[in-house]
């Protein structure tokens, strides 16, 4: 029997037989992408319990030929999303670079584990620097070359898997910063409450989980108010640095650079003073806003983050980066080399073991060799024109939103995301009769969010057109039915420089057509709220859904 199966190493085969079948991988991730596997849908919904049923079998014993192989590869690419499509409006991470693309190959052949330099990643660990080295750079963090490459504690900066890792590897830096008895003595050894401050409503899931896996407790974050544009308010965070909780101290404020829901960028410059005035961290959450600093026009809205103590950038959400692509960088590099595994080598400039100062981490591939090739390839220059020329189609977009008369926004910027609600002026007319009858706005709450998450669904369902859907306060009251409760919202997150003039033409025919269908029932159900007895209390779920409800 095992003489019948394919041989399973690469070093087993002819060259010849080994590329024809890495060849016939490529074809299908390129009839993928094409949407040929996908019958030119954004995707082929299916349930979780479809899906099981599609995919689930008995554990292979026998094993299967390349045929088989490949068929069954080609059955999982049909039933996944095309985050890269167009059409997929819902999160910007398209991964879609040539060069990122090539790099990710070359990186697998390549099976570099970067946690040490000797017998492990020598040419990785030293492109791996250089592109740390270039981030912070591009942030505006004073700079060594690398080729005065000082040691580990010089570096400034690491890869991780995700914005919430990276956003994790800060708190525990300006812990240790604010703290350094907690490396030994833990966070019993503190006399007060640390805790995060940050605006609610605009923050990212990652600082709940990070405050509860750090031993900081959910108590270990103070909620400041957010504007009705979606940002911190700095006016709020001001008070709270003068006049914290009895007990407890802030050892970090967080700065968002482009949220995940309304990718508001707030006033970094008003934060880093009101930080510097405090003396605590000031840490910028720029997996988003990221994107803007390769932009000369555009990094003016990122005016002060050259200021922060930590920034988090994700290349995989905006720069078409495939997953995972993130970094942590560090103002002074020592904060990340007060984490090094063995304190006397951070200093080392022979030493170039990256896993010494990459908390969380041991062994980990050659990721960063992606965003490496992407600004090889483009350099800066080209990465800001695509970014550029991706708000600009971002703005056609939302134009096309307007003038179907469909939506209401809650939240937008000029930057490549938006939040609204189903509601059709129609429909908007007559809820205006609610306004004054308090009683009433519970139901027509709920009335927007159900026919809100059905278009969005429906949208989804058919693999047309993708929106995010979650949960939102309409925090500028632009509905009319008060701030403090939540709507679900429909997002739409342009991750695409180009879009064809035919394809925005779809995407509007589909939404007028499915609005006519939809108009006439939220009408009927919206006049039944005036007329019909006055309902229990009732609103959005705040259900987790799209990426951005995380």
């Amino acid at each position: 029997m095992l003489d019948s199966q394919p041989p399973a190493l690469l070093s087993s085969r002819p060259v010849g037989e080994s590329r024809k079948m890495l060849h016939r991988a490529v074809d299908l991730g390129l009839d993928f992408a094409t949407g040929k596997l996908r019958d030119h849908r954004v995707l082929r919904h299916a349930t979780v319990q479809q899906l099981i049923d599609q995919l689930s079998e008995s554990i292979p014993v026998t094993g299967s030929s390349d045929d088989q192989l490949m068929s069954s590869l080609g059955e999982i690419a049909r039933w996944s999303i095309a985050q890269a499509d167009p059409r997929y409006l819902a999160f910007p991470d398209t991964g879609d670079s040539l060069a990122a693309l090539a790099a990710d190959i070359v990186a697998t052949f390549l099976n570099q584990n970067l946690i040490a330099f000797d017998r492990s990643a020598p040419a990785a660990s030293v492109i791996e620097a250089q592109l740390i080295t270039w981030l912070r750079e591009l942030i505006g963090y004073q700079v060594t070359p690398l080729a005065e490459y000082q040691g580990l504690a010089s570096l400034g900066g690491m890869w991780t898997s995700g914005g919430n890792m990276s956003n994790h590897v800060a708190i525990a830096a300006a812990l240790a910063h604010t703290y350094p008895q907690v490396r030994q003595g833990g966070l019993r050894a503190l006399p007060e409450q640390p805790v995060i401050l940050l605006a609610g409503g605009v923050e990212h899931f990652s600082y709940l989980a990070a405050a509860q896996a750090l031993g900081l407790g959910t108590d270990g974050l103070l909620w400041a108010d957010a504007t009705p544009d979606f940002t911190s308010d700095p006016r709020s965070i001001g008070h709270l640095l003068a006049a914290p909780p009895p007990g407890k101290r802030i050892f970090m404020v967080v700065g968002v650079a482009g949220n995940c829901r309304t990718t508001g960028i707030d006033d970094l410059q008003a934060l880093a003073d009101l930080c510097r005035l405090h003396g605590v961290w000031f840490h910028v959450d720029a997996c988003h806003g990221g994107s803007l600093l390769f932009s000369e026009k555009l990094k003016i809205q990122l005016a002060g983050i050259e200021r922060a103590d930590s920034v988090a950038l994700d290349p995989h959400k905006g720069l078409f980066v495939s997953y995972p692509s993130s970094y942590a960088l560090f103002r002074d590099p020592a904060a990340l080399g007060s984490f090094a595994r063995y304190p006397d080598r951070a200093d080392d400039p022979d030493c170039l073991d990256l896993g010494l100062i990459t908390p969380f981490y041991g062994s980990r591939g050659f990721e960063s060799l992606k965003l490496w090739a992407l600004m090889k390839h483009q350099g800066t220059d080209g990465i800001g024109r695509l970014v550029e020329v991706r708000q600009a189609t971002y703005q056609r977009m939302v134009d096309l939103l307007d003038r179907t008369n469909s939506f209401r926004m809650l939240g937008t910027s000029d930057f490549y995301r938006c939040a609204f609600v189903y509601l059709p002026d129609q429909v908007a007319h007559v809820l205006q009769e609610t306004y004054s009858r308090p009683e009433l706005h519970p139901a027509a709450r709920e009335l927007v969010s159900r026919y809100t998450a059905a278009f969005a669904d429906h949208l989804y369902r058919s693999g047309t057109v993708v929106f995010d859907l979650f949960a939102l306060q309409d925090l500028a009251d632009r509905i009319g039915l008060g701030t403090a409760a939540k709507y679900q919202v429909m997002g739409m997150c342009v991750g695409h420089p180009h879009i064809a003039d035919e394809v925005e033409h779809e995407i509007e025919q589909t939404i007028l057509d499915l609005a006519q269908e939809f108009t006439a029932a939220m009408l009927t159900d919206a006049r039944t709220i005036l007329t019909a007895p006055v309902p229990s209390d009732g609103g959005a779920a705040a259900d987790v859904t799209g990426p951005a409800g995380w």
